[in-house]
C-alpha cells in the first residue's frame, strides 16, 4: 500500500521476502558451492581457460595497449548442462539465443527450487517474482564486442592472403 509522507513523496508500506536464492559463480556451479568455498578458503581466479579465449590474441603486458588485458587470470564460471527441452525451447534456437538468457532460465529455476516451488504447477504465479541481477550496459558491451572480434577477423583475412596493412585497414573500418 502506498501513502505520502510528511515530504510529500510516496512511501510504500508492501513487505516483501526472500525465500529463494541461487547464482553461479567462478568455480561454483551454485550458491552452495559458492559458500563453501568461501568457508574453505578456495581461491577461485584461474589461468584463463583456452575454451574461453586465447592468451595470444588479448593479452598484452602493456596496460595502454587498445583491447587488450594485462591479465591472464580471471573468474570463470563453470560449465553448465542446459537441456533446451526442459525449458520448452526448440534445440535449433539454441545458436542465436544470448548465453545471459539461458543462465537466467537455469538461475530462475534454482531459486524456484531453492524456495520449495519444484514445480510451479499449482502456483499463483501472481505472488511469484524473480529479480536476476546482470551487469554491462549495451551501450558499452556491443561496441567492445565487435572490437573483440579483431583477432578473429585478422586470421580469416591472413589465411585469405590479405597483406598486414590491408587487414588493418578493412579491420578498422569494421
Amino acid at each position: 500500500m502506498a501513502q505520502l509522507n510528511e515530504n510529500n513523496t510516496t512511501q510504500f508500506n508492501e513487505s516483501i521476502a526472500v525465500i529463494g536464492m541461487a547464482g553461479v559463480f567462478a568455480n561454483a556451479q551454485n550458491l552452495q558451492t559458492y559458500w563453501q568455498n568461501i568457508l574453505d578458503g578456495v581461491d577461485c581466479m584461474i589461468d584463463v581457460p583456452e575454451s574461453r579465449w586465447s592468451i595470444a590474441d588479448y593479452y598484452s603486458s602493456d596496460k595502454q595497449a587498445e583491447d587488450k588485458t594485462y591479465c591472464k587470470r580471471g573468474g570463470f564460471i563453470p560449465s553448465l548442462d542446459f537441456d533446451p527441452l526442459a525449458y520448452g525451447l526448440p534445440p535449433n534456437i539454441l545458436e542465436v539465443t544470448d548465453i545471459s538468457q539461458l543462465l537466467s532460465l537455469i538461475i530462475a529455476k534454482d531459486v524456484l527450487e531453492d524456495a520449495g516451488l519444484g514445480s510451479v504447477e499449482g502456483t499463483d504465479r501472481d505472488d511469484v517474482g524473480v529479480v536476476l541481477g546482470v551487469g554491462g550496459g549495451l551501450k558499452q558491451v556491443v561496441p567492445l564486442t565487435a572490437r573483440l572480434q579483431y583477432p578473429v577477423w585478422d586470421k580469416v583475412l591472413k589465411a585469405s592472403g590479405v597483406c598486414e596493412a590491408d587487414r588493418n585497414v578493412i579491420i578498422e573500418k569494421l
